[in-house]
């Protein structure tokens, strides 16, 4: 028996050890249930998501790198803000709503730079069903161009960043950017 496995045994007797235990203190702080009623299951709370946070929608991108320009606008969005808003020509966020406000520099963005209006095909707003509910969302649906939905979806994130941290998007609550039949839709959370 070598060092290694002698180590392995003795870690996991004391995991198991201690496993044991906290189920054994459990089992004396919890009442009785009657044997009739099921079991019951503790509820998962959903993160709140803080207010002015820009959040990809999990399993919208995936995993492994991004295309490097995609990374040079993240550093952009982070180093030169107010450089990056130029270059994409935008100058304010107006609307009521944050996805208004989302809406307009997207638009603003697609509309006067050249390599934006490559990439998407355009935005606007929309009202969609997501999931298996009735419930409507209105949001910001983004149509693609050249780029792929992956990269399109980090690369909106960004150009939202970029505009936050130059002070020209100011949100209420938070947003989220994920996908809906396709294409890139943006909605309030």
């Amino acid at each position: 028996m070598n060092i290694d496995h002698m180590v392995r045994k003795v870690f996991y007797d004391l995991l198991l050890e201690q496993t044991q235990s906290e189920e054994d203190k459990d089992q004396e702080q919890k009442p009785e249930q009657r044997p009739d009623e099921p079991p019951k299951r503790k509820k998962r709370k959903k993160a709140k998501a803080e207010p002015g946070s820009i959040n990809i929608a999990p399993g919208s991108v995936g995993r492994g790198r991004f295309k490097a320009f995609v990374g040079e606008a993240g550093a952009r969005a982070e180093s030169d803000p107010d450089g990056l808003m130029e270059d994409l020509g935008v100058k304010s966020a107006g609307g009521n709503t944050d996805t208004d406000r989302v809406k307009a520099v997207l638009q603003r963005a697609i509309a006067f730079n050249p390599l934006m209006r490559q990439a998407y095909a355009g935005a606007s707003g929309s009202r969609v069903k997501l999931g298996e509910s009735e419930t409507v969302m209105s949001g910001v649906k983004v149509a693609l161009g050249e780029l792929s939905t992956r990269d399109g979806i980090k690369f909106i994130s960004h150009t939202l960043a970029g505009a936050k941290n130059a002070g020209m998007l100011s949100l209420d609550g938070a947003i989220e950017i994920g996908l809906h039949d396709g294409e890139i839709f943006i909605k309030s959370i």
